[in-house]
């Protein structure tokens, strides 16, 4: 298998709000985001928006938004 890393994250101030906001929310949480070296070497990174997720379960736009921004800085941090 090749070089993949799994980085599971979170913080109680925004998906307790969130699971309040939609318990089935709980489901997703913590957030993940999986990075992985591809067989050409190339590394590339997956994940689920958090906005569209907790937008689809209910969770108001105003928050969404929030913990979208909040992705987007960890994905930029761990970016090739």
């Amino acid at each position: 298998m090749p070089p993949t890393t799994v980085l599971a994250y979170g913080h109680p101030k925004g998906g307790t709000p969130s699971m309040l906001a939609a318990p089935l929310v709980a489901l997703d949480l913590p957030l993940r985001v999986l990075v992985r070296v591809r067989d050409d070497g190339q590394t590339v990174i997956a994940f689920h928006p958090i906005g569209a997720m907790l937008r689809r379960s209910g969770v108001p736009n105003a928050l969404a938004d929030k913990l979208d921004a909040a992705q987007q800085i960890l994905l930029k941090a761990v970016s090739p």
